[in-house]
């Protein structure tokens, strides 16, 4: 017998009052594209971790989360051997407020971190930022998507 699966699991409905919820996501940072990026991350996670639902409006929805994303940084990590003022690498990192409320009262607030780091292939070429964008969208996607389930139970 064979038997196929993927990641998603069966959760309990009655584990979570809240079975419905609006994320909306503002990118107030220099990160290009993030806000769409992270969206799909967190959709992603809460898919496969929780039962809660997207609601399509903000008046269906039983919760609000409003995720702002600030203070991107970008700095060097990594210089060339042969030439110290040359960066071949970069860490990347930007905060993500998530803010949650109930019947329009915000209940909770909290300052997330994703990271991550790029190199450069070569002097000549620049660094594939996207490839960091995602990897730093998942890493908030994760952090998020459990501070929402957790608040949610």
């Amino acid at each position: 017998m064979l038997f196929g699966a993927c990641r998603y699991q069966v959760v309990a409905n009655d584990e979570y009052p809240e079975r419905s919820f609006f994320l909306q996501i503002r990118n107030d940072s220099l990160v290009p594209q993030m806000s769409g990026i992270l969206r799909r991350s967190i959709l992603e996670e809460l898919l496969t971790k929780s039962a809660l639902q997207l609601a399509a409006k903000k008046e269906d929805a039983d919760m609000l989360a409003v995720i702002t994303l600030v203070n991107y940084a970008n700095a060097p990590e990594v210089f060339e051997k042969s030439d110290s003022l040359a960066a071949a690498g970069f860490g990347m990192e930007v905060e993500a407020r998530l803010e949650l409320s109930r019947d329009g009262k915000e209940s909770f607030s909290r300052i997330f971190t994703g990271s991550a780091s790029v190199l450069k292939e070569d002097r000549l070429t620049l660094p594939h930022a996207r490839q960091a964008n995602m990897a730093m969208a998942q890493d908030l996607a994760r952090q998020i998507s459990f501070g929402i389930i957790n608040y949610s139970k």
